[in-house]
């Protein structure tokens, strides 16, 4: 599939490619006459999490690294034979770019390997993708999860900029684990455990935004961790552990505090686990008891259909899709997944109805009513409607379906039917959200900042508490006025901020990337309004990225 004529040429002045040569063959595109190399996420867990998309790269491609592990998850889906399979390539990232005489002794003691040698092993890499391109084959690097989110090979894409690279976004372990927990988190503020000298992005610093949920990935010291977050939380602050998301039967949570987490986890290894805190876990719907065979009674599936084009479902939400029964989606929805969906019943109507979910329609103001188009009473009138369809479906045995775009538990609008339908069994499907199709186009590791590598997800509401923090952040716009956002953030970053603007993520013929800083992206964009998908990215990690005005930017138009 090929990639937008923008992010092309953003990548092309990366490389010091001419804009027509890289334009004549984008990767993908069936042109044989230029090889290319592609980052593709194959997200975590089971093989039913690939994405069409990332399936179709790794399918047409000559060259796969690949460890023995992703190779046996891949099998069911895609022939090796034929193929040159490589191993031994997939974490080449540490010293990369880095003077070896300037190496601490504890820098060198984290590793298994000397300086020399992982450098000796990147050229190794290089040259060999190179020789493929050179030679017109499709080269894959594939990455669990989403490659660009504490991804071990972004590397590669600076690496080999020359080649004009391109990513395939994959599931990342957090859309999994969203899933698992069942539980909309709000703000989301994604970090690790690392204490960095002269980062700000501490787990210390970043604790305590009592509306917000701390993700932490790679938690290897679980009891140092717990002591850590007992200094800045309070003791009854809820917290979870959840072990090899979307990995099937393997897959596991634990429930509790941060007062009785260290007590619960005992001394099991927590390598492979996510670990949220913060008080939107109250609301988690995560079942007790343990699932029921499939077929046994009707069963309701939220479902995550990804961002931008069809192909950026997973195979599992494709499969949930075509054994349903009822299905309620937006036209929109139904339109793109039509070969899924043709000769089902779909309800439309029903897939903005959070407003005042719980509330007590007597004790809204005057500003929460008129931000919306219904009354209270209507909306609860609605809410009961919808639930009395799918209560009725599961009853006759029926597998009834939600389908939401993008992550249904990053922002979504129907998160709520988790709550309200939490007598009956319920699963979530997870979905790549357009953050993570949004990283792909930047094409760039998002947690690789120079000063910070934590991402912070926000959205209009609380970028002022949120930007304070000076950390990488995706702001999810949504129908926030953008020049808001800029006035906001200036007053927490210089004007010299690298910012992106990613328009219609996930959509291979709609997709833009605008580059820019905090100082000029107003005047780049023009005084039009954008279209209501995009994310605006800011953060040191842009930095030596392509900027607005230039070559990379030719075709950009102003939006009306």
């Amino acid at each position: 599939m090929g990639l937008p004529v923008l992010a092309l040429a953003c990548f092309a002045l990366f490389s010091g490619a001419p804009w027509s040569e890289a334009a004549s063959h984008p990767p993908g595109d069936g042109s044989r006459s230029k090889g290319s190399y592609q980052l593709v996420g194959t997200g975590p867990g089971e093989g039913d999490l690939l994405t069409p998309r990332a399936l179709k790269a790794i399918r047409e491609a000559d060259l796969v690294f690949c460890n023995p592990a992703t190779q046996e998850q891949l099998s069911p889906y895609v022939d090796f034979k034929g193929k040159e399979v490589l191993d031994g390539y997939g974490r080449l990232f540490p010293f990369y770019g880095k003077d070896c005489s300037q190496v601490t002794d504890e820098e060198k003691s984290r590793e298994k390997m000397s300086c020399e040698e992982y450098h000796r092993k990147q050229a190794e890499f290089a040259r060999r993708v190179r020789d493929a391109v050179a030679a017109g084959k499709r080269v894959v690097m594939t990455s669990g999860g989403d490659p660009t989110l504490y991804g071990p090979s972004t590397w590669t894409l600076r690496e080999l900029a020359d080649l004009n690279p391109s990513v395939v976004p994959g599931l990342s372990a957090l859309n999994a684990a969203n899933a698992a927990l069942k539980v909309s988190l709000g703000e989301i503020i994604i970090t690790a455990p690392f204490q960095r000298e002269g980062h700000r992005d501490t787990l210390e610093n970043l604790a305590g935004h009592g509306n917000s949920t701390l993700v932490i990935f790679m938690p290897r010291d679980m009891k140092g961790l717990v002591a850590r977050l007992a200094k800045v939380y309070p003791p009854k602050t809820p917290m979870a552990v959840v072990f090899h998301a979307g990995a099937g039967d393997k897959e596991r949570v634990i429930l509790g505090t941060v007062e009785n987490m260290g007590e619960k986890m005992g001394d099991t290894d927590a390598w492979m686990s996510l670990v949220y805190v913060g008080k939107a876990l109250e609301s988690a719907q995560l079942g007790a008891e343990p699932k029921k065979p499939c077929g046994s009674k009707g069963k309701f599936h939220l479902v995550g259909t990804g961002p931008g084009d069809a192909d950026l479902a997973t195979l599992r939400a494709l499969k949930v899709m075509e054994e349903a029964d009822l299905v309620f989606a937006r036209k929109n929805l139904e339109e793109k997944f039509l070969p899924q969906l043709k000769g089902k019943k779909v309800l439309d109507g029903y897939g903005r109805l959070f407003p005042f979910y719980g509330k007590d329609c007597s004790k809204l103001t005057e500003a929460e009513k008129s931000r919306e188009s219904m009354s209270c009473e209507d909306y609860h009138r609605k809410q009961a409607e919808f639930a009395t369809l799918v209560r009725e479906a599961v009853a006759r045995g029926e597998r009834v379906v939600m389908l939401d775009n993008g992550d249904p538990l990053i922002y979504g609008p129907c998160s709520w039917t988790l709550t309200e339908l939490r007598d009956l069994e319920t699963e979530v499907v997870p979905g790549l959200s357009a953050f993570n199709a949004g990283n792909a186009a930047l094409r760039v590791g998002v947690t690789e900042g120079k000063n910070s590598h934590s991402v912070i997800l926000a959205s209009g509401w609380t970028v002022d508490e949120m930007a304070v923090h000076k950390a990488t952040m995706v702001l999810f716009t949504m129908r926030t006025e953008f020049r808001k956002f800029i006035d906001s953030l200036s007053r927490h970053y210089p004007p010299e901020t690298p910012v992106a603007v990613v328009v219609n993520a996930g959509y291979s013929e709609k997709e833009q990337v605008i580059h820019g800083n905090l100082g000029t992206i107003l005047q780049q964009i023009g005084e039009g309004r954008l279209p209501f998908e995009h994310l605006l990215y800011v953060g040191d990690f842009l930095t030596g990225l392509p900027k607005e005005g230039t070559q990379a930017h030719a075709g950009f138009r102003r939006f009306p």
